[in-house]
């Protein structure tokens, strides 16, 4: 029989762990104000602090973050290094890096991937996936090997491997990003570029187990042994998408590769919206409160091209009905920009690795740019629940929209864009533009259209032997030839034994000075056409 003194005594111990767990995080929210970056614009109980990192490797285009074996956070820069985080001081907030492996020792470049499986360590690069490992536990792997390398490489800068992740099956699956905007791909008789495949634990075995994928740098299992995973907008996905793996299927990239999958494509689980570009996901874990968000998926966002503080951070509630299908609700959680990756941190923080700034094939070119941040969950922040970021409205009115829409067709854009979400021209096609640009960035894009080009956009000038020139831009690469399209979106098919020399163009393909000599009224109207076309 439980005594009235034991009781009480057991009620106390209780009310104090429970004042302890919600002082705990409270505490360490405010001991960490000299380094939260307030120009970040959060909408949840969270607040955004950068790492005051200022010892061991330099920081240069961080293009991936995961937690690793010892409950250790690894990062990878886009020059090659592979490195590990580390709190010096004990102060809650890692401030120095130790190099783990360099994978440019080995002649590799784009480390976009990352597993572990006890302490092995496996890298995703653009040639192969190569595990490393510490054996005498100084931090430093000392020893590696070729775990897997049937991967076609020409040196693109897109080619990536990535969204490296072990199923429940203990195979390691790995996106191969597409070919379809190189010019000079290398041969894939196979089809492994612009697929997943799925790899045995000794590495000798591998299978594609889905096709028509174009860029995939986040994928992850859920707690049903679902794989989930992101594809870019672009080059025949209309949304930025988030799938859900059904072996065997086609997600719709890349038709003319894969002729034979092409009737069958398999729509998106979910069309994600918070921004532009998703660069990665993972789930939470059920037990990780994190402001009520456990079992949910967080979704990073790189954000679009050359503008460099465009980017966010999304939680996606996932719930799984009775059929085995899933519903989906998004939220936004803050605006970040140029976010490559993000983890959860053995203390149940969310990090995240920011790319900073880079050239126009997102190559590491500036110094020491990009950086971490650590998401910090904030009890005595009131925002919990569904929260998201505040939606502008958009109201325009008919005569408005009439006159823009006469003036699209007027000022020759109907030539290059088409507006219907499907069609595919010589320039983007607008429909839902509004949902990627504000206004000021889409006047920005038709007044200096050469000041950011969308890379799949860049225009192309291909010189022939025959000493015939062709200016336009890449629809499709194919082992022998090029699908090639033209002022006048006539698509040309072009051997590649024909072509002397291929350069890439400096300025757009738009036309300069489209608003010159258009009165305020005008423009005004044909932007709120533009923003238009877009649905809420």
């Amino acid at each position: 029989m439980i005594s009235l003194q034991n009781l009480s005594l057991s009620l106390l111990t209780i009310i104090f762990a429970v004042f302890i767990w919600e002082y705990k995080p409270a505490r360490e929210a405010n001991q960490y104000q000299n380094f939260q970056d307030t120009e970040i614009k959060v909408y949840g109980p969270y607040r955004a602090v950068k790492l005051p990192i200022n010892k061991g490797v330099t920081i240069g285009n961080p293009i991936q973050i995961a937690l690793g074996p010892k409950g250790l956070l690894y990062a990878m820069n886009q020059t090659g290094e592979v490195y590990t985080l580390h709190d010096s001081d004990a102060d809650g907030l890692e401030d120095s890096t130790a190099l783990y492996c360099h994978v440019g020792d080995f002649g590799l470049r784009s480390p976009a991937g990352f597993a572990h499986r006890g302490d092995i360590v496996y890298i995703g690069t653009a040639q192969e996936i190569r595990a490393f490992r510490d054996l005498n536990n100084d931090g430093k792997a000392d020893t590696s090997w070729t775990f897997f390398n049937k991967i076609p490489n020409s040196e693109h800068p897109y080619e990536w491997t990535s969204g490296l992740q072990f199923g429940p099956d203990g195979w390691l699956y790995a996106a191969i990003a597409s070919d379809s905007w190189n010019a000079g791909a290398a041969p894939d008789p196979r089809g492994i570029r612009g697929s997943i495949v799925r790899i045995s634990p000794d590495g000798k075995t591998s299978e594609i187990v889905a096709k028509g994928i174009r860029s995939v740098p986040g994928m992850d299992f859920n707690t049903y042994g679902d794989l989930l995973f992101t594809d870019n907008e672009g080059g025949g996905n209309p949304t930025e998408e988030l799938n859900r793996l059904e072996v065997g299927s086609f997600y719709g990239h890349n038709k003319k590769k894969f002729p034979s999958d092409s009737g069958r494509v398999k729509k998106p689980d979910f069309n994600l919206i918070s921004e532009v570009a998703p660069s990665s996901i993972e789930f939470n874990k059920s037990n990780n409160d994190f402001g009520g968000t456990g079992g949910d998926l967080f979704v990073s966002y790189y954000g679009p091209g050359e503008r460099w503080n465009r980017g966010a951070l999304s939680r996606v509630i996932v719930t799984r009905k009775p059929d085995n299908t899933y519903q989906y609700v998004e939220y936004t959680i803050a605006d970040i920009p140029k976010i490559s990756d993000l983890a959860f941190g053995k203390n149940g923080s969310l990090y995240l690795s920011l790319h900073g700034k880079a050239d126009y094939w997102y190559n590491a070119v500036f110094k020491e740019q990009g950086g971490f941040y650590k998401l910090i969950y904030d009890p005595e922040n009131k925002s919990k629940g569904n929260y998201t970021r505040p939606k502008e409205s958009k109201t325009f009115s008919q005569n408005t929209l009439e006159l823009g829409k006469q003036l699209f067709a007027e000022s020759a854009c109907l030539g290059c864009h088409q507006v219907d979400g499907k069609t595919e021209l010589l320039g983007p096609n607008l429909k839902d533009v509004s949902k990627n640009f504000s206004g000021a960035e889409i006047l920005e894009s038709i007044q200096y259209p050469s000041r950011q080009i969308k890379p799949s956009m860049g225009g192309v000038r291909i010189t022939k032997k025959d000493g015939s020139v062709l200016l336009g831009r890449v629809i499709n690469s194919q082992n022998d030839q090029l699908a090639f399209m033209v002022v006048g979106n006539q698509i040309i098919n072009v051997k590649k034994s024909e072509i002397e020399k291929m350069e890439n163009e400096s300025k757009s393909l738009m036309y300069e000075n489209l608003l010159s000599g258009m009165t305020a009224e005008k423009r005004d109207a044909l932007l709120d056409y533009l923003m238009s076309l877009s649905k809420d």
